[in-house]
């Protein structure tokens, strides 16, 4: 599912009657506040959701396959979401 297509369910679920334009810069806004959180404290949790945390991958020595030259590749940062044990029996339960 795009951005685009995770703004029209958005639209259907909501409440109120809004655009898709308008369900996309609330999404946006969104991402952004996310953004914003887990640069400040690492992590965000949502109860009974999952938390999305920052990861370090540790550096790695990879070879090129035309040259064989070993080249390490530096740590980087990435996010992850661990998915709650109750939210993902319900999501399986839905899915059945």
């Amino acid at each position: 599912m795009n951005k685009k297509e995770f703004a029209k369910v958005y639209k259907k679920m909501s409440q109120r009657d809004i655009t898709i334009t308008k369900a996309l810069d609330e999404l946006e806004i969104f991402l952004e506040t996310l953004t914003e959180a887990l640069q400040l404290d690492g992590q965000v949790k949502f109860h009974q959701k999952g938390v999305f945390e920052i990861l370090e991958r540790k550096p790695r020595r990879v070879s090129n396959p035309v040259t064989k030259e070993i080249i390490e590749i530096y740590p980087k940062r990435t996010v992850k979401f661990r998915i709650s044990k109750k939210f993902c029996i319900l999501c399986l339960q839905m899915s059945l």
